[in-house]
């Protein structure tokens, strides 16, 4: 904190000893028979020191820099009261300039853009030192430093502001050049050396050789124009600020050696002139060196930004495309998409060639929403010259027609999206797969019932066939009961094609169809297929699942394969339930517009955690894989339906599938 305190102290004093040796060449450059100064160095420099400080510190440099103007004006016999009203009139112009380029100007001085620049003109050089003129000329009049009041006015905004125009940036830049540490671009070095010496011959010759007279034209004013020009194309802000130094210095000191083309009216008129042409002179210079400056950063931004957007489409393996709607021509960088030259824009009935002619239809379908919309989204698929076949992604964007009447364009990337696609496919099988594995170990785990239940009509044919045979054998045969034994064995043998119908459906393997099933019928079905291992594992089942039910959208076989593996495990929760304590209810209801199936036990109950149980590998059964009820959700999801758990009040879990209508209004 002390050593802080130290530092401020020493550079607010060394900022009023800059101040003070400003006062002293400022007096140097005054008007005739008055106290403002031509050109008024210790304006820019307090400018730039407060620019270059926090501004916690203004009020310390302020001081000093008071009590260094106040010091020299005593040397020079000034009135006390004068040149108290002084230090006033200046401390708070140049604070209120420096607080102004501060608030309009946020970007560093040798970064800033062409509307900060006309923000800084307009404020720091043209308002501030305008305004604080009335104050100025008031008290300078007062005291008799000056007979004219709006010449006196003239004279301190004028040279206030070209004061500021020439000197701050000269400041700012020059400092931060210091600072910077930047290396020295040698190659400039010739061309700024031109540079001054041509600036330094010229103003030599045009302020400083001609005598006052006829013969100093006023034309000799535009003398240095040209190279200033130069300066403002070439190097900038920062040229042109240090050029333009050049220049006011040699016209100042050649006007008061009684030189130059400032010479040719009263004293007074011809400062006037000379502060004037300083300061059209210098502010459209300056404009144009900082709209220079602002292009030349805009053209390197963008052609960064060209390189950045290539690198990334070159990473992503994007193609670019720019559709004009008016000519239909599209220019593609192509990156071996569709094989077209990237350098030459083709048609856009050339382009819809390669598209393939199943997706023609879903292409014009979203260049016609594009049109409506503004965006453009589709994926469609290509034929390449060699015959393959590849899926493209496609985004873009509508643009607007311009106000200078532009046409309207469609601009986006494409890219190649095969390898998802295959990835996506081949997932989708092993999903399949996974999903068929899953009822094929479900449906083993009933192989004895299943038996059991086949052996039962199996065995009634057989004796029905052995009793035919032995009527047969009679002499005489007899043939009275022959059709009663031919159609029980037509009947049993509907019987067992029955169950071995319903254990090939759930085996069978195909593509999911959606579409209007009887809940009723699906349970009836798998109930009779379950018969004999519920009796065997002493299950009492109370289907709830009567009455008049509206159909579901839904896969009757993945619908049967979720409640088959709810039903077992239902049975598997009640294994240590005493035979009489084993009830299994099935229900079905329509709630909130869709079907809703629950399977409900009195078993051992849920966990805490009851989204524990539908993740993948989760299992609390000593031999369980962990994965039925995952698949049983991944199904029913896939056809817009939920299966979820919930804790019975009483005891054991219910488990809900809910399916969407198929007939949402019934």
């Amino acid at each position: 904190m002390a050593a802080s305190t130290v530092r401020m102290v020493f550079w607010s004093l060394a900022g009023g000893a800059c101040y003070y040796l400003a006062t002293q060449i400022a007096w140097l450059l005054c008007f005739p028979d008055s106290k403002v100064s031509l050109f008024f160095p210790p304006h820019a420099v307090m400018v730039s020191i407060l620019l270059l400080v926090p501004t916690r510190q203004w009020w310390a440099f302020t001081l000093a820099a008071a009590g260094g103007h106040f010091f020299a004006t005593q040397q020079a016999d000034w009135p006390a009261l004068y040149a108290l009203q002084c230090e006033a009139f200046d401390a708070v112009k140049y604070l209120l300039t420096a607080a102004a380029i501060r608030f309009f100007v946020k970007a560093p001085f040798h970064l800033i853009s062409l509307r900060e620049a006309v923000s800084f003109v307009l404020v720091a050089v043209i308002l501030v030192p305008f305004v604080m003129a009335f104050w100025g000329a008031t008290f300078t009049v007062a005291y008799r430093f000056g007979a004219d009041y709006w010449i006196e006015w003239l004279k301190l905004g004028i040279s206030n502001g070209v004061t500021t125009i020439v000197l701050v940036p000269v400041i700012l830049i020059g400092v931060h050049q210091l600072f910077a540490q930047k290396k020295v671009a040698w190659h400039h070095l010739p061309e700024a050396a031109l540079l001054a010496a041509g600036l330094i011959i010229v103003g030599w010759f045009a302020f400083m050789r001609l005598s006052a007279g006829p013969e100093s034209s006023p034309a000799f004013l535009y003398a240095c124009i040209p190279l200033l020009i130069w300066a403002a194309l070439r190097f900038g802000l920062g040229g042109i600020s240090a050029s333009m130094l050049v220049v006011t210095a040699m016209a100042i000191w050649g006007t008061m050696q009684g030189h130059g083309p400032f010479l040719a009216q009263s004293p007074v008129e011809n400062a006037l002139t000379l502060q004037l042409f300083l300061m059209f002179a210098a502010a459209p210079l300056m404009l144009l060196a900082v709209a220079i400056e602002d292009e030349r950063r805009s053209t390197v931004a963008l052609r960064a930004s060209e390189e950045r957007m290539n690198l990334t489409a070159d990473s992503a393996q994007l193609a670019m495309w720019d559709w004009d709607l008016s000519t239909g021509k599209v220019l593609i960088q192509d990156r071996g998409r569709f094989g077209f030259d990237p350098n030459n824009a083709i048609d856009h009935s050339t382009l819809s060639g390669r598209v393939h002619p199943d997706d023609l239809c879903v292409r014009a379908k979203a260049i016609t929403e594009a049109m409506e919309t503004g965006s453009y989204e589709c994926e469609f698929r290509t034929l390449q010259p060699d015959g393959s076949i590849r899926w493209i992604a496609a985004r873009g964007r509508r643009t607007h027609v311009t106000a200078d009447g532009a046409p309207p364009r469609i601009l986006g990337v494409a890219w190649d999206i095969t390898q998802q696609k295959q990835a996506g496919e081949e997932a989708q099988r092993q999903r399949e797969d996974l999903v068929h594995l899953s009822r094929v170990a479900t449906l083993s785990a009933l192989s004895g019932s299943l038996a059991h239940e086949l052996s039962q009509p199996l065995t009634s044919i057989l004796s029905n066939a052995q009793a035919g045979q032995r009527f047969m054998t009679r002499e005489p045969p007899d043939y009275s009961e022959l059709p009663d034994i031919l159609e029980d064995i037509v009947n049993e043998d509907l019987r067992a094609g029955a169950i071995i119908d319903r254990l090939r459906t759930l085996l069978r393997r195909g593509q999911v169809a959606l579409q209007p099933v009887n809940v009723q019928e699906a349970l009836e079905d798998l109930l009779r297929l379950t018969r004999n291992d519920l009796i065997a594992r002493q299950v009492q089942v109370v289907n709830l699942a009567t009455g008049a039910l509206p159909s579901a959208m839904t896969d009757r076989v993945q619908l049967q394969q979720v409640l088959l593996n709810l039903i077992l495990n239902a049975c598997d929760a009640m294994e240590t339930n005493a035979p009489r304590d084993r009830h299994l209810t099935l229900t079905a209801s329509v709630e909130q517009g869709e079907l809703r199936i629950g399977v409900l036990d009195c078993g051992i109950g849920l966990p805490d955690n009851l989204e524990s149980m539908f993740q993948a590998f989760h299992t609390t059964k000593p031999h369980g894989l962990g994965m039925g009820l995952s698949i049983c959700r991944t199904l029913i999801g896939s056809q817009g339906g939920k299966l979820w758990a919930e804790r019975r009040p009483e005891r054991g879990a219910a488990f809900y599938v809910s399916l969407p209508l198929a007939n949402p209004l019934a």
